[in-house]
């Protein structure tokens, strides 16, 4: 018999389609409710405003895979956009500024993998602490650059356009398609399943989870550097709530398309879906006129009902018992 990955060996998660349907209904119904939803505008603006979330999704989809969360990418994002301000006021050009900002995001994210790794740490307790560091970082930085709008070359950045769509819409539909069919298809992709399943097993068959998982935590931060770049670049100057909330925005985007928070699954596709579905949710009470609070409480509702079923999934699974645990060493190749 041929060996799959562990998500595809396993059962059908709730969700493969689900989200995309649900989408497509809330859409729908939004359509008939409001004459303006459907409007190219409006459109776009979701996928926008997607297309920025998307880059902390990337990491995040994978650390979920792998069996971990990471907390703190709202506050890297906040983090890396007022760097580049910050040293822009300082008179760098643009590009090294970019540089040292995406570096010391990158460095966040390889701290928050060594301490998970070194001291066998929940994630969520590093990156928790690591948050509260990060965004009193941001705090400052806003601080320093109340007042001061960054300069043209920077907020041109998220503001290219191709056609009637966003550069950032463009390149997150292309990475999707690149990067999910990656996650399938290519080792060192699927070997985070084969670690999120059963770490130990996966240690037996000579994957370096630690390393692995370091390296996921530091493109992790590194991609939301990017987008909190780009959200920098989109709002012409330092906010102080840039990023807040945007990692539950994520992993309830990441349940909702399928990961389990016990690792083994996720799908970046159906993350991106997920995000679509939520800044769907949002505009259509945006539309309605239901009040900021009242969204938020919609939200919050959202992301426990997601947690809930995948827990419940979980123990239903728990009670057929474990899948057996394959991996086709032929093609995982030899670990480095």
């Amino acid at each position: 018999m041929k060996n799959r990955s562990p998500e595809l060996a396993g059962r059908i998660n709730f969700s493969s389609f689900t989200i995309i349907i649900l989408t497509l209904v809330l859409g729908a119904g939004l359509t008939v409710t409001s004459e303006t939803f459907l409007s190219t505008g409006n459109i776009v603006s979701i996928l926008y405003g997607v297309s920025i979330n998307f880059w902390g999704a990337i990491g995040f989809v994978y650390l979920m895979i792998m069996g971990e969360l990471d907390l703190s990418v709202g506050s890297v994002y906040a983090f890396s956009g007022m760097m580049v301000g910050i040293l822009m006021r300082n008179h760098w050009p643009l590009v090294p500024a970019l540089a040292v900002a995406l570096t010391l995001s990158a460095g966040i994210g390889f701290i928050n993998g060594f301490l998970v790794v070194r001291f066998k740490v929940p994630s969520m307790m590093i990156t928790l602490g690591t948050m509260a560091a990060v965004r009193g970082l941001a705090n400052l930085l806003c601080t320093w650059l109340y007042g001061y709008p960054y300069p043209p070359s920077y907020e041109a950045l998220a503001r290219q356009r191709i056609g009637g769509l966003q550069l950032t819409t463009l390149v997150m539909i292309a990475a999707v398609i690149i990067l999910e069919i990656l996650l399938k298809r290519m080792a060192v992709f699927r070997r985070m399943y084969y670690v999120g399943e059963n770490i130990e097993t996966a240690r037996i068959y000579g994957i370096r989870a630690g390393r692995q998982k370091i390296a996921v935590f530091t493109v992790m931060s590194f991609l939301a550097g990017i987008g909190g770049i780009l959200v920098g670049s989109r709002l012409r100057f330092a906010d102080s709530t840039i990023g807040n909330g945007l990692e539950f925005t994520i992993l309830t985007a990441t349940v909702l398309g399928g990961a389990s928070l016990s690792g083994g699954k996720g799908s970046l596709l159906r993350t991106v879906v997920g995000l679509i579905f939520l800044a769907t949710i949002t505009t259509g009470m945006i539309v309605h006129n239901i009040e900021p609070l009242i969204q938020q409480l919609i939200v919050g509702i959202i992301l426990i009902i997601t947690v809930f079923i995948d827990t419940r999934m979980g123990k239903m699974g728990e009670g057929f018992g474990r899948r057996s645990f394959r991996m086709p060493r032929d093609k995982l190749g030899a670990e480095v």
